[in-house]
């Protein structure tokens, strides 16, 4: 069993942490993966880079307005924020929710699925699926193409 798993079983069965920093369980992911290079299964749970993704819009909109109905804990205080892989189906929640979530938006900063950035990146990601892709959009092309619009439109994030 992964120690990970043990110490969220620990907490299950005792109601209580009893003092664990389980932040650590993804620095430990983090340092695994960069200095010793050992490669993660992306499904592997709490650490995994799939563990609490969506690529489906619903669920991103959901996590938007009441992310307690989509997550059985609070992901974000024990582990890192749940994420979206924007694709065809993510909708205007979805890219939203990813740039509250990678940009770390809180409070009046974060965009709303209207936003004309959202609007924008929509209309890029569609066009991208009619022009036949049929994978996820990485981090870096979404950053690339967030980076051109804001300058578009004159804003920062």
């Amino acid at each position: 069993t992964p120690l990970e798993a043990m110490v969220f079983e620990y907490a299950q069965l005792r109601g209580t942490l009893d003092g664990m920093d389980t932040t650590v369980i993804t620095e430990l992911a983090e340092y695994y993966e960069k200095e010793i290079g050992y490669h993660i299964p992306s499904r592997t749970p709490f650490v995994g880079k799939n563990f609490n993704v969506t690529r489906a819009g619903i669920h991103a909109d959901g996590m938007l307005k009441n992310e307690e109905i989509y997550n059985i804990f609070d992901t974000d205080k024990f582990l890192n924020p749940a994420r979206v892989y924007v694709s065809n189906t993510s909708g205007t929640a979805g890219i939203a929710y990813w740039i509250n979530a990678y940009y770390k938006l809180t409070g009046e900063r974060q965009v709303d699925k209207n936003s004309e950035l959202v609007r924008r990146l929509k209309d890029w990601v569609d066009k991208e699926y009619e022009d036949g892709r049929v994978t996820v959009l990485t981090d870096e092309e979404l950053v690339a193409k967030i980076d051109s619009v804001c300058d578009e439109l004159h804003i920062t994030l």
